[in-house]
């Protein structure tokens, strides 16, 4: 839990620093706020292994493949990493940018699904009669 309250400090520092900079030099401001984002991005990272180990061992004792298992971490890595390079793109003010990320997003994701939604197709093939 003290992790979580100094990502939060990061975060206010973050914000408080972009308000302060931001009238008098707004380039400089969006760094900031970039910097405070990554830093953050950089605090999650240990929660974020915790939390795949965790899944692992349970993917492992309840028997579902490792293949699909790990076709879904990368599925949720890209929607994250999309999301959060998204939201950096608009903090930036490059909205155009941002929605070609989140339709790069959305291809790969289409393409990484593949070999799921061809696992599930050739399951109900073979229980048609």
């Amino acid at each position: 839990m003290s992790e979580f309250f100094r990502i939060i400090g990061v975060a206010l520092l973050s914000l408080v620093c972009y308000l302060i900079i931001k009238p008098i030099k707004p380039d400089m401001a969006v760094f900031i706020s970039i910097s405070g984002s990554i830093i953050i991005v950089i605090m999650c990272i240990d929660i974020i292994i915790d939390v795949i180990g965790g899944l692992t061992d349970f993917v492992n004792k309840i028997g579902v493949d490792s293949q699909i298992f790990a076709v879904i971490l990368k599925i949720v890595g890209v929607g994250y990493l999309t999301e959060f390079s998204s939201s950096l793109c608009c903090d930036a003010g490059n909205t155009l940018l941002a929605d070609k990320i989140v339709l790069a997003g959305k291809v790969f994701i289409l393409f990484l699904s593949f070999p799921i939604v061809t696992a599930l197709l050739n399951m109900i093939v073979g229980l048609l009669p």
